[in-house]
This record gives C-alpha cells, sequence and structure tokens, in this order.
C-alpha cells in the first residue's frame, strides 16, 4: 500500500509552489504522556522539526484536546492538523475500519501489515480522504489482552460481565457477541471503573495498560490476543493541501519511519511488561481461542449485512 497519494501542491504564485499555512501546525495523541503512541509521536515531532524546520509544529500531549474521539473530530474538522494514535478511530468515519476492532480477524502483526499494504486498503485511504483526513501511515503494536477483577479459565466466565469497551460500534459488537455487557468509558478512566465497579473487566495492549495501572485494579491478565493495536499518523486533508510537494513527500517518509519504531519498539516491550506486572501481583494466563474465535465468526455475516464493513472484507482480509 502507498498511504503517499498524489495531491494538489499548495497554490502556484508567479510559478513558485508555496506553503499556504500561516501558523504553527497542531499535533495531538490524546493518550498519557509517557504512553507508547506519545512516545512515538514525540519522535515524529522531533524529526519534522529537525528535517523540514519551516514547518512550525505545535505538540499537544495527554489528553489536554478531550478523549481520542474528541480529537479525531477536530481532526476531520481542521483544528487538529495532525493526530497520532490508533487508526481504528477512523471507523467512525470509514466504515470498513470498524473491522479492526473485530476480534480475531488478524492471525499476527505480519497479517495486519499486509492488509496496510494491500489493495484492500485503498478505498479505506481514499474514503478517509474524502472525509476530511489522509493516512500518513499506519502499522500494528501489541495484542490485546483481558484484564478482569475475577480469573478467567473459558469463554464462561465472561458471560453477563460488565465490560469495558471505548467509543466504537465495532468494539460493543464484539463484546457483545462474546457475551459480555459492553460499558462505553473513556480510556483515562477505566482504572477509576475498575476500582469502583462500573466495570470488572478491560482489555488493551499491555504497555498502555500497564501505564494506567489496570494491572492493579484487574490483576488477572488473558492472553486472548483478541485485537492487535496499532499506531497511526494522518493529517488533516485542507492542511495537507496546503504543504509543498516537498514537505508532503518528507513528512509523509518521516510518518512511516515514526510507525516502524513505533511498531518495533511496541512489540519488544511486551515480554517485559508482562513480566513486570507478575512481578507486582498480576497473574498471566493463555486460554484455549477456539469458542473465542467461533463466536466472533458466527456473527460476521451479521456484521456485514448491518454494513458494519463492507461485504466480503473480513474473508478476504483472510485469505491475504
Amino acid at each position: 500500500m502507498n498511504f503517499l497519494k498524489p495531491a494538489l501542491i499548495g497554490a502556484i504564485i508567479i510559478g513558485a509552489s508555496i506553503p499556504v499555512h500561516a501558523r504553527d501546525l497542531v499535533v495531538a495523541v490524546a493518550d498519557p504522556v509517557g504512553s507508547l503512541k506519545d512516545q512515538m509521536c514525540q519522535r515524529f515531532v522531533d524529526s519534522v522539526r529537525s528535517e523540514i524546520p519551516d514547518l512550525g509544529l505545535n505538540y499537544v500531549q495527554g489528553e489536554a484536546l478531550g478523549s481520542a474521539k474528541s480529537v479525531m473530530e477536530q481532526h476531520v474538522s481542521g483544528t487538529v492538523d495532525i493526530f497520532c494514535n490508533e487508526i481504528v478511530w477512523f471507523a467512525n468515519y470509514v466504515n470498513d475500519l470498524q473491522i479492526l476492532g473485530w476480534g480475531f480477524t488478524f492471525r499476527d502483526p505480519q497479517h495486519m501489515v499486509n492488509f496496510f499494504d494491500s489493495e484492500l486498503f485503498d478505498p479505506i485511504e481514499e474514503e478517509a480522504i474524502s472525509k476530511g483526513a489522509r493516512i500518513l501511515a499506519a502499522r500494528p503494536t501489541q495484542p490485546r489482552m483481558l484484564f478482569t477483577k475475577e480469573p478467567v479459565g473459558s469463554i464462561d466466565d465472561i458471560q453477563n460481565i460488565k465490560m469495558r469497551v471505548p467509543q466504537l460500534k465495532s468494539y460493543l459488537e464484539l463484546w457483545t457477541a462474546l457475551g459480555t455487557l459492553p460499558t462505553q468509558v473513556s480510556w483515562s478512566e477505566v482504572y477509576l471503573a475498575l476500582n469502583t465497579g462500573v466495570v470488572v473487566a478491560a482489555e488493551g495492549p499491555p504497555t498502555d495498560a500497564g501505564k494506567q495501572n489496570f494491572h492493579k485494579a484487574a490483576p488477572f491478565v488473558t492472553r486472548t490476543d483478541h485485537l492487535y493495536s496499532t499506531v497511526h499518523i494522518s493529517i488533516n486533508e485542507a492542511t495537507w493541501q496546503s504543504l509543498s510537494g516537498e514537505q508532503q513527500t518528507k513528512l509523509a517518509d518521516l510518518a512511516n519511519a515514526a510507525t516502524e519504531w513505533g511498531m518495533n519498539q511496541a512489540q519488544a516491550e511486551v515480554q517485559e511488561v508482562l513480566d513486570g506486572f507478575v512481578s507486582e501481583g498480576a497473574t498471566i494466563s493463555e486460554i484455549d481461542k477456539a469458542p473465542f474465535q467461533q463466536k466472533v465468526e458466527d456473527a460476521v455475516g451479521r456484521m456485514e449485512s448491518e454494513g458494519l464493513w463492507r461485504p466480503n472484507l473480513w474473508k478476504d482480509i483472510q485469505g491475504l
């Protein structure tokens, strides 16, 4: 897949291409300071400041601009120029990306890379652009695991439990299909929700979940590995069009380098983070995934009939 698409290149004045922007571009992450996505975004910002010094950046760390859902809305509207986070936040604008929140779709990180780099992803890129934001780069990071207050030995143990999910329809449908009672809670409030009993289970990648102390409130960590988190960098389309061709090329290259770093760093951290959980009193366990896989596969037809993603996309991904 080629994330860098042909585009208009600024305004032409007396035969020269010039950037139209007259302010620092706002870069946001909507993730805790020190998290993997924050580290990746900081590396990207630093590299842009070094390699494209004429492009001013204002990096707003943490959740100062609101939740990821809120920042995504600001990104599409143009008040946030560049967004570093999970690509699945595009799913509220590009239906096919709901598939990234549908468990057991991808066998491993390379399978997801193959999807991002395939022709199957091309219509997704084009639709994202039409909705106002261009995906510069995206890569998988860590498997998402289940964090619960009580041990989980089989799928029976999660029936009718209050399960935290983000504000994305595919997550809601996934955990409904698996038999839980999904409850939408923002990422920054999950630890409190677990501590107070608003939910008794949550899921997430170990590095970011660890930063939020999920394992302290819900110390039973089950290796469901049902999804792979991602990192992505996108730019508001109007902002993109205001850049010179040289700026566009460099920005896309730096975004690709940053997401590659994020993928490699995340995968290297998994075991180290899990070992840290154990040292702090958590229990890590494996589980038979077959019953989970069967339930979600059985629901694929219903998801496609409801338009959650385009027909046969799930099947086409399995063929990659």
